[in-house]
């Protein structure tokens, strides 16, 4: 309750000086919801939406993604500060209280979503090597904040962004491969690889995305997961 109280303080912290803040995020509209540790998906339609709204070194970060339906899914709000930041490295640290709202099958006392509520600590890096091309590094722990849910959960990623790459005068691309490792204590622990796709035709005012995810260690429960849709930017 505390920490949670905590991230509500810092959000009206900053809402309150909104007027001299930055503010951007996106929308996504896609056939198959991915978290974003990209080993589970929605398995459905979905509505992914995500704000920063940054003061000086900190910044606030919700994300709200729900069914097609109108259901919610996974609820984030992050704050974070960067601790490092220049043209070639930059790293944050990030404070997350966030909710999973999980279907129950079957349905009993006509409670269809089960909320899981956790808190996380994030470490992020980003180093830039090449013009267009980032190597990314990102640490979460998460541990539940009650009776219900995973204990606790450990998220290792490294990637590769190469952005702007042309294929033609008037096509974009850019291409994110990943390995990542991921323990959800007393269900699952191994390593898994990524890939994020973008598209953007000049004077858009979205991009196109495919993501895809596969196991590479032997897990029970675990499976090759893709999704695909429209992304827009503000």
């Amino acid at each position: 309750m505390k920490f949670s109280c905590l991230i509500i303080f810092c959000f009206v912290f900053i809402i309150a000086n909104y007027s001299f803040a930055q503010t951007s995020g996106n929308i996504q509209l896609t056939n198959n919801g991915v978290a974003p540790a990209p080993a589970f998906a929605l398995g459905a339609p979905a509505i992914l939406s995500s704000t920063v709204i940054r003061k000086n070194k900190f910044y606030f970060n919700p994300e709200f993604n729900l069914g097609i339906d109108g259901k919610p899914w996974t609820l984030y709000s992050r704050i974070g500060y960067y601790l490092v930041e220049n043209k070639k490295l930059t790293i944050t640290l990030t404070a997350n209280t966030n909710w999973f709202f999980m279907k129950k099958t079957p349905i009993i006392n006509d409670e269809e979503l089960q909320v899981q509520q956790y808190y996380s600590f994030e470490f992020n890096g980003t180093y830039s090597l090449l013009p267009h091309q980032k190597l990314l590094l990102s640490y979460w722990r998460s541990d539940r904040m009650r009776k219900v849910g995973l204990l606790f959960e450990n998220f290792v990623n490294l990637a590769y962004e190469i952005e702007n790459i042309k294929l033609g005068d008037k096509n974009n691309f850019s291409t994110k491969p990943s390995i990542f490792y991921l323990e959800d204590h007393g269900w699952l622990s191994g390593f898994f690889t990524a890939q994020t796709t973008t598209f953007q035709r000049e004077n858009w005012k979205c991009n196109l995305f495919v993501t895809t995810c596969w196991p590479i260690s032997q897990m029970s429960g675990t499976e090759f997961i893709w999704n695909t849709g429209v992304n827009i930017p503000f």
